[in-house]
């Protein structure tokens, strides 16, 4: 039996539990939910399989070493015997990062420059020759977790955090992360068996988390490029066993809608649909939300409406009053899901939330609810 690894896979906050479910589904051990992370166990293809396949992780960490430590000498001594040059040539590069919590070091740069130090110094004693630094783009990338005398050493085995999914050509000014949109996909409970509609598409990244998630389109499908790829032990033949696990569907029964009054922000959402080579699934027409309507009913709305930070509106309240109204008139027998940061605002919807959920979108604390729109739909 192969050794079990441990891993650390980091989200943003209350995606936890869809990241453990996830992890599970693709055959990890022992998954923990810890604060903005899960922590998972499974052999070394585990970590591959977590990073090509995982919607609703930012990016996965392997666990290679730790120890306890009294003073900087332990900790230094500790950090130089790792077997570094398993993963990195002397030639190479590297950057080291470092949390910490109640720990004697004053700061965490300090921490990371005393673990640089080590690791550097054991290839030179080894080569008489060392890596050098890159903190934009190293060949390995060292992160250190420290909790009071404790020390966990990671290797980063995403590089580019993990929301970069590689369709996206054209940016929104107010975009929404790629896992928080699929996170909220996911807790929408849309299932693919009716129409999805997104009122406000921006850069269309809801429609596209959606239709990969229909079409069984692994998250890193369009991603060319790893952290593990510049491993000096990355097996690409292990990679693409794993690579060819996707059972990518044909086709779907359901169509996506995207709408959204803006011309230049509707030409960037075509733009990245037709990257990710989703046209023939994701309609997108210019439409205010209020000459919007769907096609076939029942459908889902999930949609990102402007919190009045990055996006100046007018009037926020009378904007979010409209977004009500437009809801109540032209989709009866729908259910809509709205994320904002803006709470006072939401409120001038004026319909009842039936579910409440908390998430992050960048540093913003957003509320993300679901309204039922029946027939003559309860205002609050």
């Amino acid at each position: 039996m192969n050794k079990k690894e441990k891993f650390v896979a980091k989200t943003f906050a209350g995606l936890e539990t869809l990241l453990k479910e996830e992890l599970e589904n693709l055959g990890a051990e022992n998954c923990q939910i810890c604060n903005r992370a899960v922590g998972f166990e499974g052999e070394y293809d585990m970590m591959y399989r977590a990073n090509y396949f995982c919607r609703y992780a930012l990016r996965i960490l392997w666990q290679v070493h730790q120890f306890n430590f009294r003073d900087n000498k332990q900790f230094y001594d500790a950090i130089f015997n790792y077997p570094a040059e398993q993963i990195l040539d002397y030639n190479g590069t590297l950057a080291v990062s470092t949390t910490m919590h109640d720990a004697i070091f004053k700061t965490p740069l300090f921490a990371a420059q005393l673990a640089k130090d080590a690791i550097c110094d054991r290839f030179r004693d080894k080569y008489n020759k060392r890596p050098s630094v890159d903190k934009e783009n190293p060949d390995v990338q060292f992160h250190i977790h420290i909790l009071r005398s404790q020390a966990t050493l990671f290797l980063d085995s995403s590089g580019e955090s993990l929301h970069k999914r590689g369709y996206r050509v054209s940016a929104h000014p107010a975009q929404i992360n790629e896992v928080i949109a699929a996170g909220m996909v996911k807790l929408s409970g849309w299932n693919a068996q009716c129409d999805m509609i997104d009122p406000m598409c921006g850069s269309g990244t809801i429609l596209i988390e959606a239709a990969m998630q229909a079409l069984n389109i692994p998250a890193g499908f369009y991603r060319d490029n790893y952290g593990c790829f510049k491993w000096k032990n990355f097996d690409r033949y292990t990679w693409k066993k794993i690579t060819d696990e996707a059972d990518i569907l044909d086709d779907v029964p359901i169509t996506l809608y995207g709408f959204d009054i803006s011309a230049r922000f509707l030409g960037m959402a075509k733009a990245n649909v037709k990257e990710a080579r989703l046209s023939d699934f994701i309609r997108l027409s210019r439409c205010s939300m209020q000459d919007s309507e769907p096609k076939n009913r029942p459908a889902m709305l999930i949609f990102n409406p402007p919190y009045g930070e990055r996006m100046e509106i007018d009037n926020i309240e009378d904007f979010y009053h409209e977004i009500g109204d437009a809801l109540k008139k032209h989709y009866t027998n729908c259910t809509a899901f709205i994320i904002s940061s803006n709470i006072e605002a939401i409120k001038n919807i004026g319909l009842h939330a039936s579910k409440k959920y908390t998430l992050f979108n960048g540093a913003l604390e957003c509320k993300y609810l679901k309204f039922d729109l029946y027939q003559g739909s309860k205002s609050k």
